[in-house]
């Protein structure tokens, strides 16, 4: 049995009467019916409403509402695989968290979504919807941990961002590339994804806010624990800096226990302390601030939230950062 969650974004619009697109308005037993005929013979399919809404509107509630589901899927032994289909703009925070929680899956979990809607010509939704189906059925997909598919390539949750806002190569693995293709009805592996040791995560995630740097930017930081941030990530320029007036405020947040990271704004590399100025990495981890290696600022922010929602987690959060995030820490 392959479990098909819904949560709806593009790939489940209907048309607006604007012209426009209704984000996650189909259920999901329309966008099976939409790919009846090019399904393969295998496990039955098993489909369920998880959410219906556009992925900007996904919050730490949702997030933990899919990972119960499919901790409650795997447990059934007869479970063959779960695919998730989900609105693009935040499919990859909703698979990264999926492999923080869900570590080492015993049977393959699948997130795809589409770049245009069902209705839409030359709409990329049946094929990515027929691929998931096929990797998330394939026993050679066990071990992978879980996976992003996305115009005939596969993924790991650990790696992949979305790289286009409309071309239908959507998502990419920067620094990296896929850990396997999708030729028709063949699979192909050439890599496999270091798969991360599962976090354990509280009844309720807190609130921790990205920061971006910028040249001569306002540090907001003050501010932003204030209005209640418990955490805060701050992308930052090149290999982890800031402007030199920030460094102050990051070493006030830290001494009020605030827990602030560091992640580099330029998509794809790690931070690291190889220069001596002022706002310089170096300076802002003296300042008690942790560098979150090739983390993205919104894989660090999930991450931050996780380990701050249990009291174990929070007393050790710094240690959390050396072994989190599959190949994105060395």
């Amino acid at each position: 049995m392959i479990h098909l969650l819904t949560t709806g974004g593009t790939i489940a619009s209907t048309p607006g009467t604007s012209g426009r697109n209704v984000a996650g308005a189909l259920p999901a037993e329309a966008l099976l019916d939409a790919i009846d005929a090019g399904l393969d013979a295998g496990p039955a399919v098993h489909t369920e409403s998880l959410l219906q809404k556009p992925s900007n509107a996904i919050n730490g509630e949702d997030l933990c509402r899919i990972a119960e589901r499919c901790e409650t899927r795997l447990a059934d032994p007869s479970t063959d695989g779960i695919v998730i289909t989900h609105g693009t703009d935040t499919l990859e925070d909703t698979a990264w968290f999926l492999q923080q929680v869900l570590g080492d899956c015993p049977r393959p979990v699948v997130v795809t979504g589409s770049q245009r809607a069902l209705h839409e010509r030359g709409s990329d939704a049946p094929r990515n919807l027929v691929d998931a189906l096929r990797v998330a059925a394939a026993t050679g997909s066990r071990g992978q941990g879980v996976l992003v598919v996305f115009d005939e390539a596969i993924h790991s949750a650990s790696l992949v961002r979305k790289i286009s806002s409309y071309r239908l190569t959507g998502f990419g693995s920067p620094g990296y590339g896929p850990v396997g293709h999708i030729d028709g009805t063949i699979l192909r592996y050439p890599l496999n994804a270091r798969i991360p040791t599962p976090i354990p995560r509280g009844p309720t995630l807190p609130r921790v806010d990205i920061v971006p740097a910028a040249a001569g930017s306002a540090c907001p930081i003050d501010a932003l624990r204030g209005d209640g941030a418990q955490g805060l990530i701050i992308d930052a320029l090149g290999r982890g800096q800031v402007p030199p007036d920030w460094v102050p405020t990051i070493a006030r947040a830290h001494a009020a226990g605030c827990p602030v990271a560091i992640t580099s704004s330029t998509g794809s590399g790690p931070v690291a302390e190889v220069y001596e100025y002022p706002g310089s990495l170096e300076r802002v981890i003296a300042a008690g601030a942790v560098g979150a290696d090739a983390l993205s600022a919104r894989q660090a922010r999930l991450l931050l939230m996780l380990v701050l929602s249990t009291p174990e987690g929070a007393a050790d959060w710094r240690a959390r950062f050396a072994t989190a995030a599959g190949w994105s820490t060395v």
